[in-house]
């Protein structure tokens, strides 16, 4: 792959990982806040805690884009 392309989709993985923070933050505290008022042992609390498992493996796959991406534009250098 060509370096121009490894960087653009190292800019790519960089978004979703920024992108990927931001719904991990606020799916940990709907959690917490779910955990707060009693709820914690709900459906809904389960589904909430199911919906954060997805985006923690989402994320895992997005760093592991971005090693991958780096270490490729390492061996361009």
């Amino acid at each position: 792959m060509k370096r121009a392309m490894l960087l653009a989709h190292l800019a790519q993985a960089e978004r979703h990982i920024r992108d990927g923070e931001r719904h991990l933050a606020h799916q940990r505290e709907i959690v917490a806040e779910l955990d707060r008022h009693g709820r914690g042992h709900t459906q809904t609390a389960k589904m909430a805690r199911d919906i954060l498992a997805t985006f923690e493996m989402s994320q895992s796959v997005h760093l592991n884009d971005r090693m991958r991406l780096l270490h490729a534009l390492q061996d361009k250098a």
